[in-house]
């Protein structure tokens, strides 16, 4: 598939309608109910989910991208694939990669969430090589054959490290960092997955990615409360026209 499929501006719209009112209440809960450590079982995978750390649920954004890998990498499929997972969180979508047998690099901002997928990986007997970082600079440009990036894409600043995993700053500073590096890597021999949603500002996003000569590739997509994921591939040399035509 090619570009971004366009947005349902009804559905949208609807959405908005829907969580304006019950969008403090979700927060609330959110907030209460990861207070305390949490047990999720995925795809196989026992995972605990600590308190400041991103979960794996209820936002599809994880299940796109298991979804999408247990299609494509069936069994040992990855054997001797080198994967960065940035903002890797609980470590779930590296430990799952790491069953199929990539040898993997779990990074984050957040020294709570690197605790927690070494935990995870202890759990089952897997192995992940974690490392604080923020973005791509600390990796050699040629290190790694896939770079799955799992950003935050709301224009806010964020006020706590929990926060960062939402927030990407009111100038979209964190997207303004990675573009340049992402221009460095060979996309023909790396490829970079990014996570993103139609409830983000895409266009944004792409017209950053563009002053480097990038550009976003549909690649699956996922439905869930009136809201569409997207697992996106960051090529080389797209034009910015391509975002919002037909998939």
């Amino acid at each position: 598939m090619t570009g971004l499929p366009r947005r349902n501006r009804w559905l949208a719209g609807l959405r908005r309608l829907i969580l304006r009112p019950v969008t403090p209440l979700l927060q609330r809960w959110f907030r209460r109910h990861y207070a305390v450590e949490r047990r999720w079982w995925r795809q196989g995978l026992d995972i605990i989910v600590q308190p400041g750390v991103f979960p794996p649920g209820p936002t599809v954004s994880t299940a796109v991208l298991l979804d999408h890998f247990a299609r494509r990498f069936p069994g040992t499929a990855l054997a001797g694939r080198r994967v960065l997972d940035l903002g890797c969180g609980t470590g779930l979508v590296g430990l799952f990669l790491a069953r199929a047998g990539a040898w993997v690099v779990s990074s984050d901002i957040n020294p709570a969430a690197l605790a927690n997928a070494r935990l995870n990986a202890v759990r089952n007997g897997l192995i992940l090589r974690p490392v604080l970082a923020d973005q791509a600079t600390s990796f050699a440009p040629d290190a790694f054959d896939l770079i799955i990036i799992t950003p935050p894409y709301y224009p806010h600043d964020p006020a706590s490290m929990a926060e960062r995993a939402w927030f990407c700053g009111d100038d979209f500073a964190y997207f303004r960092r990675l573009a340049p590096q992402l221009a460095a890597l060979d996309l023909a021999r790396t490829e970079v997955l990014m996570l993103l949603s139609e409830d983000c500002a895409v266009e944004t996003i792409n017209a950053i990615l563009s002053g480097q000569g990038l550009g976003l590739r549909l690649v699956h997509a996922k439905r869930s409360w009136l809201e569409m994921t997207w697992l996106l591939r960051v090529v080389a040399y797209a034009k910015p026209t391509d975002v919002g035509a037909s998939a």
